[in-house]
């Protein structure tokens, strides 16, 4: 071979190898650039929802494979030597030039499917000899860049299937509501050839036609071995569908969230389809018991604690498959509401962490007042005295004002940043004391992920996802335990199959929120009731409401254990079995009590020892209080007294008929001996600073403020002075008066027989 030929032939072989390379290089990686639906997969891949595309289209994301049934018929039907050319047929383009000679007409266009693509993708420019020539040099480089699966890929997933559904997976569900990897061979056979003739779907339209063009092809791939004879006679005997169905709408306020986020795209989830089914029809049947009250809506989450996974999500109500009014559109999960006690959980701890109140220590349960906040509990009731670990059992507000005030606002509120609540962000001042009772505002996703984190915390104390230890979590939890339950719940323990949850309730002010969320060590659940406009209403609580459907919830998820006590994480401290303080020398002297042991957070730190007992000498008898002045040493008794001061014991005798008062001193006690009391008179009400302006009656008379006041002894006399004005006395142990405040500034003395006395400052302001 000459030289020149020879280099003239590298040449050419050279540039064409360039040209293919340039071909393959630089042909985009996405041709096909229309909107798609927005579609939402379950953790095993189904549809749980889906959107129209922005253009009006069903027209699902791109999908990677074709289902074999469908492959082999559309293959059948339109291309059967797809598997072997390089985009163009040459065999069919031959054929095709015969027929339309012999026709004088454009009878067969030999298009393959690599062809079609490649059309579908122009918008079907109109068929001219030019156009066709580009499709068949874009045909040829998009087999050089892509596999044959993906080239059926792309054309299944953007070929027309009748009126506004594009695409294989859009068409298998609209006709036949299922995915197209479970259609029978009729079913896929029906699809293949629509893409032809797309018009033939329509309902009640050329039927005849689309069932004897399906037929064919059925016939054609038994003919090819593909199906059987009895196959292809069962096949034919299928019908066609009567009319389209309606796309799958499940956890519709998910996939709503995450097109806000993420636009309108496929979204694989870890929702469990059967869990996310059964939670909404509980949601469903729920909020109509809760309409005759005039409340609408409705969320739950349920999330998987080893993973963090959202395993059901319902947002509210779906406004497609019920009333759309009432604000069911709102996805709740992702608003702010009002927190109601939700939080307290939370500061208790952080407190036992801290070592600033041990589980079953006492907590001041008075009435208290600060600045221009007087927080009250629920029943409008006190305690007097309360363990800690009851004050988040029964949700109570005075002592958790009085626990938040002790601990810090402003470090409270760090921790719940620190734990993950985004939409708590005013400062400390802005917030106060009243952060506790619900004055800020969550998300139930951000509670919800709050608890997960703990009880991950506690699962496995290495991964440490919250700020609070797996010790003070623990007790938090054990704490949780205890919460009395709804009505159906209430004999849970005496049920073997019933499953152990801390959980917590809130209620918001004024009715408008009720909350229940519920932790186990595999799942945590949260629910929200309420009303999306804000408007409260009566016995809205979530006792009442959240809690029943919490636990509804719980009995549909697998079955659970509970957590492992976390023993490197907590340290046995010894309290008094009455204060729940750590217990002094003579918390149980001449009792006949122990102390108790409590397993609780290490830290150096510990509450003072118990502040409560006093230790007595009494007559033989036990009825006196003596001394040796009065009463021989020999028949004298020592014991330690359980003694409260006076503001908290006259709310506590109510509700602790074993509660004993301190003895009267003996008749001929020694002046000067005391009574072992740091206090003898308190002053409930009014409180240091406070101002008070009595109400008007309907006639405009004012109807005064009941002032009140607690004593030691139960038969002492009080006397009333204001401003060194006598205005009565009370006895009985019901120290209450009723007095009209002037106003102004004034200074309120109480005063026993014996001198012992109290005094408080308030303001009287105009009546009104």
């Amino acid at each position: 071979m000459q030289k020149g030929k020879k280099k003239k032939i590298i040449i050419a072989l050279s540039c064409a190898a360039l040209i293919a390379a340039l071909i393959v290089i630089y042909f985009p990686r996405r041709i096909f650039h229309k909107p798609v639906s927005a579609l939402l997969e379950s953790s095993d891949g189904r549809l749980l929802g889906a959107r129209i595309a922005s253009d009006g289209q069903w027209r699902f994301p791109q999908i990677d494979t074709v289902p074999d049934k469908f492959a082999r018929a559309i293959i059948t039907y339109e291309d059967k030597r797809f598997r072997y050319h390089l985009g163009v047929d040459p065999l069919a383009i031959g054929r095709a030039i015969v027929l339309n000679i012999r026709k004088r007409d454009i009878r067969s266009g030999a298009s393959t499917i690599t062809m079609q693509t490649i059309r579908l993708s122009r918008e079907n420019r109109p068929r001219t000899v030019g156009e066709k020539i580009i499709e068949m040099l874009l045909a040829v480089r998009l087999e050089l860049r892509y596999s044959k699966t993906r080239i059926l890929a792309m054309y299944a997933s953007n070929a027309p299937f009748g009126g506004n559904v594009v695409g294989l997976e859009a068409a298998s569900w609209r006709y036949f509501g299922r995915p197209a990897g479970e259609l029978s061979w009729a079913e896929s056979a029906m699809l293949a050839v629509l893409p032809n003739s797309p018009a033939l779907i329509h309902p009640g339209k050329n039927r005849d036609i689309l069932l004897e063009k399906r037929n064919r092809l059925l016939d054609k791939m038994a003919e090819k071995g593909i199906i059987d004879a009895t196959e292809c006679m069962l096949s034919k005997e299928e019908p066609l569908p009567d009319k389209p169905y309606p796309m799958p709408d499940i956890a519709y306020h998910y996939l709503e969230t995450l097109r806000k986020e993420g636009g309108d795209r496929r979204y694989a989830s870890y929702i469990d389809k059967g869990l996310q089914e059964r939670t909404e029809e509980i949601l469903r049947r729920h909020i109509e018991l809760f309409e005759s009250n005039q409340v609408y809506n409705i969320a739950a989450l349920v999330m998987d604690v080893a993973t963090g996974h959202i395993v059901t999500y319902c947002g509210n109500l779906n406004p497609e498959r019920s009333d759309a009014s009432h604000g069911r559109a709102v996805d709740v999960i992702q608003a702010a509401r009002s927190s109601g006690s939700t939080l307290k959980p939370f500061l208790y701890a952080a407190m036992l962490d801290e070592g600033e109140i041990l589980p079953t220590m006492l907590v001041p349960d008075i009435p208290s007042h600060y600045k221009d906040f007087t927080p009250s509990n629920y029943n409008h009731t006190f305690d007097g005295a309360v363990p800690a670990n009851s004050i988040i059992r029964r949700s109570l507000n005075v002592p958790s004002v009085r626990l938040l005030q002790e601990y810090g606002v402003e470090k409270f509120l760090l921790l719940l940043k620190e734990m993950g609540f985004a939409t708590i962000n005013r400062s400390a001042e802005d917030y106060g004391l009243s952060l506790i009772l619900g004055g800020a505002e969550i998300k139930l996703i951000d509670l919800v992920r709050s608890y997960r984190d703990m009880a991950a915390t506690l699962a496995d104390s290495e991964e440490g996802l919250s700020p609070l230890s797996p010790g003070a979590i623990w007790c938090t939890f054990d704490a949780l335990t205890g919460v009395s339950r709804p009505e159906e719940e209430g004999s849970w323990q005496s049920f073997s199959s019933s499953r152990k949850v801390a959980w917590k309730t809130g209620t918001s002010y004024g009715n408008r929120d009720a909350w229940s969320i519920g932790v186990t060590p595999e799942y945590v659940v949260g629910v929200w009731v309420g009303n999306c406009n804000g408007e409260g209403r009566p016995n809205l609580t979530g006792i009442g409401y959240a809690a029943p459907v919490m636990f509804e919830i719980l009995s549909i998820l697998p079955p659970t254990g509970w957590f492992e006590m976390p023993i490197l994480d907590l340290e046995e401290v010894a309290v008094c079995p009455l204060s729940g303080h750590p217990v002094s020398d003579i918390c149980c002297i001449g009792t006949g009590l122990t102390p108790d042991t409590l397993l609780v957070p290490p830290h150096e730190h510990k509450p003072d020892i118990c502040p409560y007992h006093r230790l007595l000498h009494l007559s033989e008898d036990q009825k006196y209080i003596v001394n040796s002045d009065c009463y021989s040493t020999a028949k004298m008794v020592t014991r330690s007294w359980f003694v409260l001061p006076p503001s908290q014991e006259w709310y506590y005798m109510a509700t602790h008929p074993d509660y004993k008062r301190l003895p009267p001193l003996h008749p001929d006690f020694a002046s000067g001996g005391g009574s072992s009391r740091s206090k003898i008179v308190e002053i409930i009400y009014p409180q240091e600073g406070m101002t008070l302006a009595a109400p008007l009656s309907l006639d405009g008379k004012s109807q005064g403020v009941v002032f009140s006041a607690a004593h030691a002894s139960p038969s002492a006399t009080l006397y009333w002075h204001i401003d060194d004005r006598y205005i009565g006395s009370t006895s009985s142990n019901e120290h209450k008066m009723l007095i009209i405040p002037e106003p102004g500034r004034h200074r309120l003395v109480v005063t026993d027989t014996n001198g012992n006395s109290a005094s408080v400052r308030f303001e009287g302001a105009q009546a009104n």
